[in-house]
């Protein structure tokens, strides 16, 4: 299914992106006749219920007009949750200003695992203020993040 769920982020990303959304994940399960389409999004500060179910309208539309899915399908369209891991630098850069533990894969600072506030996001590296002090990470470093609530 890799192919057809290329199709369908080309196709659905300017939607979500007209929407003042990032596409965070998207995942086509199940087999013919009877697929689930999971679209999660995100955007700085979090996404309420309303915009979710505004943007599943909008998707649903399109679907049924483009006819991309073969068979029956449903869709869930959600905010990827508080505690869901952080992968990849937009990922971080969405939460500055929150606290996070980085779990890495080699030490920084003699360090395993880093807990603090993401203060900044750079090119390949993330700054997490501590109690006392800031680390700068180096993105080849990080295995993943998770907020901390």
């Amino acid at each position: 299914m890799p192919e057809i769920e290329e199709v369908l982020k080309q196709g659905l990303l300017p939607l979500i992106e007209e929407e003042g959304l990032e596409l965070v994940e998207l995942d086509l399960l199940g087999k013919a006749p009877r697929y689930i389409l999971r679209i999660f999004v995100d955007k700085v500060g979090g996404v309420n219920v309303e915009e979710c179910a505004a943007l599943s309208r909008k998707i649903s539309d399109y679907l049924d007009t483009e006819d991309l899915i073969k068979g029956s399908y449903t869709l869930e369209v959600s905010s990827p949750g508080l505690e869901r891991p952080l992968l990849n630098l937009d990922d971080f850069r969405r939460k500055v200003g929150e606290k996070v533990r980085v779990n890495l894969k080699s030490p920084v600072d003699e360090k395993e695992e880093i807990k603090g506030e993401i203060v900044e996001v750079r090119e390949n590296e993330i700054v997490v203020a501590l109690e006392d002090s800031a680390v700068t990470i180096p993105w080849d470093k990080i295995d993943k993040g998770r907020i901390i609530i």
